[in-house]
């Protein structure tokens, strides 16, 4: 196997996402303070902890009070595992070479299986006896998604393939909402009668399940009816709900840069690829080393403003002119004391959020979290 080096020092490069564990531990708690007793929190890590490091973004909503980790990838699950944390895992998505190559030795982990199909009941299989291990499976559902999980109207036949297997056991049921962010839409509540009337399938075939879970982050702030026994919050540990709520979430990432040179410009001075912005008046532009191969999204072209922090106090900019892949130009104004090398804020606090950069780029803070890529060093504060 090949390991890539990276072909830049972090050290050296000006931008840097800047990663709060102390946040990511209050929101978990905030959150698990809204919990009935026998409801347990699993904190959705994936995507590398939306881009803030999972093992931690682990480790600080632990601190906070989950006592679940939820992944996507049987790999990451596996690098949970092997740093020590003592608490149960959940991964849901594999294809056949990756159950083959992974999934006995997450089982020989203790690690919590997800199945959809029939197939992967018989890949989760075939790894339970590799391990010599009895493999506890969450069945998902499919209410609606479309996606991962079994149709409702299979779901007696795979507890009876279930049933039959002696190295599987079936730990919990689950399901993903599609819309709980919109409390309005009455698809949620539809979703929920058929996870329930497939639950008491899953009952009359073998016995009640231990466990049900199907609570995202919008349906963990708004609906606790449907916490059941296990939530799943995700965007919501890292500062921002999805839905409106009187919790207070603080967002624990930052991305940063620093002004490359700040130059004066004439009124009518156009700026970036396509010449879609003009100057209106002689300024002041600053230019930014960050671009959309950092993650800033393309599309929020000229919608966004950041956080310049100059000698004479902090001031907000917008950003002018196309994103281009390393670099972005800001105006300053013709009165501004900014100078080369002075920080600049992308998002974080007192600056522009994911949220607002998400609006602008007509997408969802998730994305912009997830988006800030690999070359952007991570620092995490102690």
């Amino acid at each position: 196997m090949t390991i890539p080096i990276p072909a830049e020092d972090p050290r050296h490069v000006p931008n840097r996402a800047v990663v709060d564990p102390s946040a990511i531990t209050e929101n978990t708690r905030a959150i698990a303070g809204t919990l009935a007793g026998h409801t347990a929190l699993m904190a959705v890590v994936k995507a590398d902890g939306y881009g803030h490091g999972m093992l931690t973004a682990a480790r600080a909503a632990l601190e906070g009070g989950a006592t679940w980790l939820g992944v996507a990838h049987p790999a990451s699950a596996l690098a949970l595992s092997r740093a020590g944390l003592d608490v149960n895992i959940l991964t849901w998505l594999y294809e056949p070479e990756t159950a083959k190559a992974v999934l006995p030795e997450a089982l020989r982990a203790g690690v919590n299986v997800s199945v959809g199909s029939f197939e992967m009941v018989s890949l989760l299989s075939e790894a339970a006896r590799q391990a010599d291990r009895r493999a506890r499976l969450h069945l998902k559902i499919d209410t609606g998604m479309g996606r991962n999980g079994v149709l409702p109207q299979d779901v007696r036949r795979i507890a009876a393939a279930i049933q039959e297997d002696d190295y599987l056991r079936i730990g919990a049921a689950w399901t993903h909402l599609t819309s709980a962010d919109d409390p309005a839409d009455p698809a949620t509540d539809a979703q929920v009668e058929i996870f329930d009337a497939a639950c008491a399938d899953l009952a009359e075939e073998m016995g009640p399940v231990p466990l049900q879970h199907l609570a995202n982050s919008a349906a963990t702030l708004t609906r606790p009816d449907l916490h059941r026994d296990i939530v799943r919050p995700g965007l919501a540990l890292y500062g921002y709900a999805p839905v409106p709520t009187d919790l207070e979430l603080r967002p624990a990432m930052s991305l940063t840069s620093r002004l490359a040179l700040v130059k004066e410009v004439p009124e009518g001075q156009s700026v970036g690829y396509g010449r879609t912005y003009a100057t209106s008046r002689a300024t002041r532009l600053g230019l930014v080393p960050i671009g959309y191969a950092d993650g800033l999204h393309r599309a929020a072209s000229g919608r966004a403003e950041v956080l310049v922090r100059t000698a004479e106090g902090d001031v907000r900019a917008p950003q002018v002119g196309r994103i281009s892949m390393d670099q972005i130009v800001v105006d300053l104004g013709p009165d501004s004391a900014a100078r080369a090398g002075d920080e600049v804020v992308l998002f974080g606090a007192g600056a522009p959020s994911a949220e607002d950069w998400a609006r602008a780029a007509g997408t969802i803070p998730y994305e912009v979290l997830t988006s800030v890529s690999g070359r952007v060093a991570r620092e995490v504060l102690p």
